[in-house]
């Protein structure tokens, strides 16, 4: 047999992409369909459609043949498809695909000698899927978080407060607009495991991944009581609550349990080997997440993802299980030792204001340049531990979600001597800056302060508040030790430089050996997040005994260490923190003058707040 390959596949807003991966997880090829280019009959711009009320949409066929055309070009491409031994699937966070009553039959013997999207048109009973930039829910998320006694409390049970795009406040909305519809429905996915339903053509609707369910509002977060949540059921559904979860289904605790083989429509239309494994599918923010463990993505907006052994549940953010996991129903299936699981998470922290403000600061300020903004930077920047900022700007240009509603332009100068919070209450709001070169500084500090406080929050095991920054006083904050850069921003080295200052943590990015050096991976971190689920589900599948526990890290450490043996010293005076890893910023001496300002930033922010709030009354 030939060595086995792995293949993930990401369903986002605009496009389907795949991408192919050796045993070792080096990345072979990659191709995709772009939606509105490729498939311009749909009508779709970005991907989506728009209709009253701030609906935001995609027709529920155009995946399903965008999946014709993508397997189509791989085997074009000369793919070698029979040699796949595992797949995996990413779809959009939150979207949901409603399932006919026909559905299982349709989807139980399709002719291989037909696309698919010609023989699935009756399948569903809905004949869109809501897209995650929807906002025509807000009465349904205002009577879910009353439900079960405000955000705060929905935060708690469900990971997240309500937000329009999540799933529970769309079925609800479905349900109150379209009730025929609604009763037609026999099931219902999320996109994620939607694609996989259609990888395996066996007839089955299959179960929504754990950690995708994190973001429906919808699913209990305690550990004891994991489950769909009966409350907010009820809130949607009422007296039809459990027909509700029958619809949803059973949920898959175990990320890399095999959930089906790739159909025989694949088998016989691609080359494809009926002994293919298929694993859950995840939302596209896990799968993410997967290739770039704690991540920063600086994009128009700023995603920031932290891994954390603690559920943390906050009304500002979004708290995940982790999506490559064991499972408690596996553990038990299999008579493992009781406390062999060991559950992890992850919070996702989504911030409006990213590049957009920082492009804004730059075009008033710097004449539309980046070199002249770095450079403002690289010359006020803090040098020494006694260098300490004294000059935040909050640029809240849209009402941000961290803070939520946080809403305007606030300006401030300290005098960092003083050394104590006592210093905030006397801060001096201005304008602009008498330097305009701390324009660009204060702003991108601020930002990145953000960043370390909530971060280090998730991150804090201890119930003892922080001590208070000052020259005096020695901080130190839990802290991510690396985090991965993405996003068009994430080309600018000196955003990447201040960040590992503000974060004391080393900045690290992807790389791959091509042409004699390492470069910057380009490929799409998605579909390749959830290739490496794919194979570390495959890993246990073949193993006995004790390996068919291995964790999703101990199976990428390996991939990684024969790739490295393999390599020899190829490009060694990069400096590498792991094979394939590239370090790009280190904590240089202002590092430590930003750990002692963390409070001093947190105090002005809730100065910003309470001057907002002032303006407004």
């Amino acid at each position: 047999m030939s060595s086995p390959l792995f293949l993930g596949l990401d369903a986002s807003t605009q496009s389907l992409k795949a991408s192919l991966l050796s045993v070792r997880l080096d990345v072979i090829s990659e191709c995709a369909v772009h939606f509105d280019t490729d498939l311009p009959h749909y009508g779709t711009k970005g991907g989506v459609l728009f209709g009253p009320d701030g609906q935001v949409f995609s027709p529920v066929m155009m995946a399903i043949e965008a999946m014709d055309l993508l397997f189509d070009r791989m085997k074009k491409l000369g793919w070698a498809l029979g040699d796949i031994r595992g797949v995996a699937a990413a779809g959009q966070q939150h979207a949901s695909v409603y399932w006919s009553k026909s559905a299982s039959g349709l989807l139980a013997s399709p002719e291989p000698s037909s696309p698919l999207h010609t023989q699935l048109k009756d399948a569903f009973s809905r004949s869109i899927i809501p897209n995650w930039q929807d906002s025509s829910t807000t009465r349904e998320c205002r009577e879910l978080e009353t439900a079960v006694g405000g955000p705060s409390a929905l935060a708690r049970l469900t990971g997240s407060k309500a937000h329009e795009r999540f799933t529970g406040s769309q079925i609800k909305r479905f349900k109150r607009v379209e009730p025929e519809a609604y009763a037609a429905t026999d099931r219902i996915s999320l996109v994620s495991s939607y694609i996989t339903t259609l990888l395996c053509l066996d007839g089955e609707i299959k179960g929504i991944d754990e950690s995708d369910a994190c973001g429906m509002n919808l699913w209990t977060m305690n550990t004891r009581e994991r489950g769909w949540n009966e409350k907010v059921l009820e809130a949607i559904a009422g007296a039809d609550a459990a027909e509700l979860a029958r619809k949803l289904g059973t949920v898959e605790t175990d990320g890399g349990r095999v959930v089906g083989h790739i159909g025989k429509w694949f088998v016989e239309r691609y080359g494809f080997n009926p002994e293919c494994c298929v694993f859950p599918g995840t939302g596209d923010n896990p799968a993410t997440f997967l290739s770039l463990t704690c991540l920063i993505s600086l994009g128009t907006s700023d995603v920031v993802l932290v891994s954390t052994s603690k559920y943390n549940p906050h009304s500002e953010y979004h708290a995940f299980f982790h999506p490559a996991q064991i499972g408690p129903t596996s553990v038990q299936e299999q008579g493992v030792r009781e406390g062999a699981e060991h559950l992890r998470y992850f919070n996702m922290l989504v911030y409006k204001n990213g590049s957009l403000t920082r492009q804004h600061v730059r075009d008033v300020y710097f004449d539309k340049s980046w070199d002249a903004f770095n450079q403002a930077v690289e010359q006020l920047r803090p040098k020494s531990l006694y260098d300490l900022p004294g000059h935040a700007a909050f640029w809240w240009l849209l009402p941000d979600i961290i803070p939520d509603g946080a809403h305007g332009v606030f300006k401030y100068v300290t005098d960092p001597r003083a050394g104590t919070l006592f210093e905030v209450p006397a801060a001096r709001r201005v304008e602009n800056y008498d330097d305009v070169r701390q324009e660009a500084l204060a702003l991108l500090s601020s930002q990145l302060l953000n960043y370390r406080s909530r971060s280090s929050s998730i991150l804090d095991d201890s119930s003892t508040p922080a001590l208070p920054s000052s020259p005096n006083v020695e901080v130190s904050l839990p802290r991510l030790s690396r985090v991965y850069a993405t996003g068009g921003a994430s080309a600018n080295r000196t955003i990447l430089s201040l960040m590992a200052d503000v974060l004391s943590a080393q900045v690290c990015k992807n790389v791959e050996f091509h042409d004699g050096k390492w470069q910057d991976a380009d490929w799409n971190s998605c579909s390749v997040g959830v290739a490496y689920k794919a194979r570390w589900g495959w890993e246990r599948e073949q193993a006995t005994g004790e390996r068919k526990w291995i964790s999703f890290d101990k199976v990428i450490e390996e991939c990684r260490e024969v790739r490295k043996q393999l390599r020899g010293s190829e490009g060694g005076e990069v400096v590498l923190e792991e094979e394939g890893i590239r370090v790009i910023a280190s904590p240089g001496p202002g590092a430590r003058a930003y750990e002692r300002r963390v409070e001093w930033w947190r105090a002005l922010e809730q100065r910003a707040l309470e001057e907002q709030r002032q303006g407004q009354e």
